[in-house]
């Protein structure tokens, strides 16, 4: 039986990556300190994983079993809850990303790091992101683009080792992941629309609500994930459909059609909620054609599905 490590996998991401990798026969170990967890520590889908409860950094890859396969997704998430990490979060992605580097060579064995479609920066109009695209073009210091940049330069930090050593690596670059069990209070959009509208409170949509977004079925992300793991290794993939592209007033819309609540949706300044370090992000819409047409991957959730998704969730 093959193992593998999950950075982070009590997260959003993290507790479907599990189940993937169960369900596909993998010992798996988990290590999260549980500050964005989506689960308790005691939750069942934890059941059949042996799990560290613990910081990264304190952990010892000596101290550990054996892996087959790393899949680092422990990092600071969400437009909102990256703002706390201001003036730290490079250095938290960088030394994790350095810790988890040093268990792949350890442990001679690929790791999957998974980076942010963030690093494609700023666009005046939305347009399909390529992997060999022009990368992140910084015009200022925001907080929003110390992660985005700290990413990125974990994505150099990986392919430059890459050029000196034996390591085997691959970059996801995640679209708009959304579903069942993310979370409102990093930010994440849906989450929050569906829990305003289920609690009957303003809709609330920042800047007019014009900003394209192509959302992803976390299961879809996930299987993308999977399929990389498997293929040859040293690559950067897109993982996200831009068929479900729409813009934030268009959710807002249809969440509120769905949950046929007395919410109003209303446009506000997301720096009264957040404070004023918060950013919105860019347009954003994957090119998925590499992972496509080498690996096959096909998303097999619309906008309809995701958002019927996260709202049978709320509304148990």
């Amino acid at each position: 039986m093959k193992k593998i490590l999950i950075s982070g996998g009590a997260g959003f991401l993290g507790t479907y990556s599990i189940e993937k990798y169960l369900k596909e026969g993998y010992d798996i170990t988990v290590i999260d300190n549980f500050s964005t967890a989506v689960v308790k520590n005691n939750d069942p889908i934890l059941d059949n994983v042996k799990l560290i409860e613990d910081d990264i950094l304190n952990v010892k890859w000596t101290d550990l079993e054996k892996y087959d396969l790393i899949l680092h997704l422990a990092s600071p998430v969400g437009p909102a809850g990256i703002l706390k990490h201001s003036g730290k979060m490079a250095k938290y992605i960088l030394e994790d990303i350095y810790w988890a580097i040093e268990g792949a060579q350890y442990n001679n064995c690929p790791l999957i790091f998974v980076s942010t479609s963030e690093i494609y920066g700023y666009r005046e109009k939305a347009v399909l992101l390529k992997e060999e695209g022009d990368k992140l073009l910084v015009g200022d210091f925001k907080v929003r683009n110390e992660y985005s940049i700290a990413k990125l330069l974990a994505e150099i930090v990986l392919s430059n080792t890459a050029k000196v050593s034996d390591l085997q690596y691959q970059i996801i670059r995640p679209f708009n992941i959304s579903g069942a069990r993310q979370l409102p209070d990093a930010g994440f959009v849906l989450p929050t629309f569906v829990t305003q509208s289920l609690d009957e409170s303003d809709i609330t949509v920042f800047n007019g609500g014009k900003q394209i977004r192509a959302f992803t079925h976390v299961t879809d992300i996930v299987n993308g994930i999977y399929l990389t793991s498997q293929s040859d290794f040293n690559e950067i993939w897109n993982v996200g459909e831009p068929a479900n592209q729409c813009t934030i007033l268009e959710m807002a819309e249809i969440v509120k059609e769905k949950t046929q609540t007395k919410s109003d949706i209303t446009f506000v300044d997301p720096k009264t909620i957040h404070g004023p370090l918060y950013e919105e992000a860019w347009d954003k819409i994957p090119d998925p054609g590499k992972i496509d047409k080498r690996l096959g991957w096909v998303a097999k959730y619309d906008v309809d599905y995701i958002i019927n998704d996260v709202i049978n969730y709320y509304s148990v």
